[in-house]
């Protein structure tokens, strides 16, 4: 039970937090900022022990179990005073209705100054195993926390199931987060971290990325994807090349990122956003809550340079950054008076993101197509879904799991059309491929003199 003054006054957000209340507020019928998850229940489910595993999983978590409301001036966290329940619908419907009704569940728009930031389905299928659909506004959950309520209910579920009462989670709250990123604002860290992210940032020109359609006065967050695999083989190859040159996937793959874009676009000098966790240490390992920072990388791209230079200089300036990563990205356009265009994502348009399995967690097995885990006594399974687009102009998203990698390139609608997608896509399979053989040329200059040139708009 929380103090009167803080059911009265509300929790502090961190300034992440703040930033995606106010990126809601602009388009509140967007769901570019929904994230989501769902599996298959692979067993027999009791509807009735689920919906009170559900229920306590929420109540457990105050970031969960609450609305975001504005309060003397400043959006504040308050708990939630209307009892959680778990939807359940009975379907008889085929998999792709299926997934037409799933998608229709998560990109509801949230209300945050009367919803709760989460909704949890139960989709009873007629034949085949049943759905457990998670629905979260980004302001309380990363991926992370996704599988770690995931855990939390399936675990609550096997225990009531058997008969016993579920174990407590010892996680630390996000509150004491919260507090930690006040604090760091005030230290001297900050202070480093401040002059060395406005020294990236300073004379950052336009990302002038061409564009199929003209861009609308007010930046629209609709979105859609073109999904692409990167085989074993390849991914093996890549991995390869990287240690060879002592450095990391992600490394590698957002070097070869750089080099699609420079090649689409001409332009020799970019700025690219990246997440990055903050769950530094164990503190908060097994919390749930948002601990993502996004972090600019200012790819700065010599054609008569080869790609090696290219990838030393991302692992510099990833190394550098990450150093720096505590530092909220929703204050770095002030250190160089960045104004927030309107027909614009903000300071970063284009965004890269790995997401690997984590060999600790019991249930990121089953980000692997096709995989099933066992988690507390029950089998279950992914069931995949899209998620968060429209946020970016471009994101390219990797996931990385058991060997094999699912890509997705992430295009707004009212600048990309699927053609140019797809088209991208394409392209950098082929430069990973041959970056990961080392058959690219000596000099970047030689890819863009006799390779791919963006065709005009009305061709497309």
């Amino acid at each position: 039970m929380q103090p009167p003054a803080i059911r009265k006054t509300g929790r502090e957000l961190t300034l992440a937090q703040q930033a995606l209340w106010f990126l809601q507020e602009l388009a509140p019928d967007s769901s570019a900022y929904n994230v989501s998850g769902a599996v298959n229940l692979h067993f027999e489910v009791d509807v009735e022990l689920m919906a009170t595993a559900v229920r306590r999983t929420i109540a457990a978590h105050a970031v969960l179990d609450c609305v975001f409301r504005p309060v003397a001036g400043e959006v504040r966290r308050l708990p939630s005073r209307t009892p959680f329940s778990l939807d359940v619908h009975e379907l008889a419907l085929k998999d792709d209705k299926l997934e037409e009704f799933a998608l229709g569940l998560v990109r509801r728009p949230f209300r945050l100054a009367r919803d709760r930031p989460i909704r949890i389905a139960l989709l009873r299928r007629e034949n085949g195993p049943d759905i457990l659909l998670l629905a979260a506004h980004h302001i309380v959950m990363d991926m992370a926390s996704q599988l770690l309520t995931f855990r939390e209910i399936l675990s609550t579920y096997s225990a009531l199931r058997a008969g016993t009462e579920p174990t407590p989670t010892a996680a630390a709250e996000f509150d004491e987060f919260v507090d930690r990123q006040r604090t760091y604002l005030e230290s001297s860290k900050a202070d480093a971290a401040r002059k060395y992210w406005q020294g990236q940032l300073t004379d950052v020109p336009d990302n002038e990325i061409p564009t199929d359609l003209p861009r609308p006065d007010v930046y629209q967050f609709a979105g859609s994807a073109v999904e692409f695999g990167l085989s074993g083989k390849l991914m093996a190859d890549v991995e390869l090349a990287a240690s060879a040159r002592n450095t990391t996937t992600f490394a590698f793959l957002f070097s070869v990122f750089q080099l699609l874009l420079h090649v689409y676009s001409r332009q020799t000098d970019l700025l690219i956003g990246y997440p990055a966790t903050l769950r530094a240490g164990s503190r908060f390992r097994e919390s749930i809550g948002y601990f993502v920072n996004t972090l600019p990388l200012r790819a700065r791209i010599d054609p008569d340079a080869s790609f090696d230079t290219l990838l030393g200089n991302t692992i510099d300036q990833l190394w550098r950054g990450l150093m720096h990563r505590q530092f909220p990205f929703a204050l770095m356009p002030r250190l160089v008076d960045a104004k927030r265009e309107p027909d614009r994502a903000g300071l970063i348009e284009v965004m890269f993101v790995l997401t690997a399995e984590d060999p600790a967690d019991p249930l990121a097995a089953s980000l692997a197509p096709g995989a099933r885990v066992e988690h507390a006594g029950l089998e279950l399974s992914e069931y995949y879904l899209p998620q968060q687009q429209g946020q970016f102009d471009l994101t390219l998203q990797v996931q990385h799991s058991g060997g094999l990698a699912r890509a997705e390139l992430k295009y707004n609608t009212s600048l990309f059309t699927e053609q140019t997608a797809r088209s991208l896509a394409d392209d950098f399979v082929d430069l990973l491929d041959a970056a990961a053989a080392g058959a690219l040329p000596a000099r970047l200059r030689e890819i863009t003199d006799g390779g791919y040139t963006p065709v005009e708009a009305e061709e497309r």
